[in-house]
């Protein structure tokens, strides 16, 4: 009697424990299932992520890698002309309160600091000079004709170099025209401004 009592409890206690390991192997799948439905939304969040670090990265180093060195910024405040004057952090200024813009292209006469900057922030390049030989002020000339409506070219005796290539936050220094870096300054830096119209 006492022998059959120990075989049903055995029996009982078996049905227990393989009932117990069903659940168990049931919560397993559930939990896997579970793991493999939020796996393509991690893997989603995980890329975005990436994909995020990966531009802001990559945006990091196209601007350090940018002709010319990096000027802070100053406020792009609109001001009269003739108004009050305004002190710029960089010679020439490449960012900054303005006036109405200045005329594309080539220009003979000197043009107010404050209506270039107008043409820089909409993504503008500004080519000043002073003291060139005829040849250096033609090419420059050609540079101009060739982005008609996006580079001004001028005289500017207060310049500290020969020549000066500025665009948003950005100024190059040179003391000769040198056609191929002045143009990859334009093709590196044009349109990298607060209103990029430039064409």
């Amino acid at each position: 009697m006492t022998e059959e009592k120990t075989d049903d409890v055995t029996k009982k206690e078996r049905t227990n424990l393989e009932r117990e390991e069903r659940q168990k192997e049931n919560e397993r799948s559930i939990k896997i299932k579970q793991i493999k439905s939020w796996l393509p939304w991690i893997i989603f969040v995980a890329l975005v992520i990436g994909g995020i670090y990966w531009a802001i990265s990559a945006a990091e180093t196209a601007n350090k890698n940018r002709p010319g060195e990096a000027v802070s910024i100053m406020s792009s405040d609109h001001i009269a002309p003739g108004g009050e004057s305004v002190t710029y952090n960089s010679n020439p200024p490449t960012s900054g309160p303005h006036a109405g813009p200045a005329p594309w292209g080539f220009n003979t006469e000197e043009i107010p600091d404050i209506n270039a900057i107008h043409n820089i922030e909409h993504g503008g390049i500004w080519i000043s000079f002073k003291n060139l030989n005829d040849d250096a002020t033609a090419t420059l000339g050609e540079i101009a004709r060739q982005n008609s409506a996006s580079v001004i070219v001028s005289p500017r005796e207060s310049n500290d170099t020969s020549i000066s290539v500025a665009s948003w936050g950005r100024l190059m220094q040179l003391d000769t025209v040198d056609e191929n870096r002045i143009n990859e300054f334009i093709r590196q830096n044009k349109n990298k401004s607060p209103e990029p119209l430039a064409r």
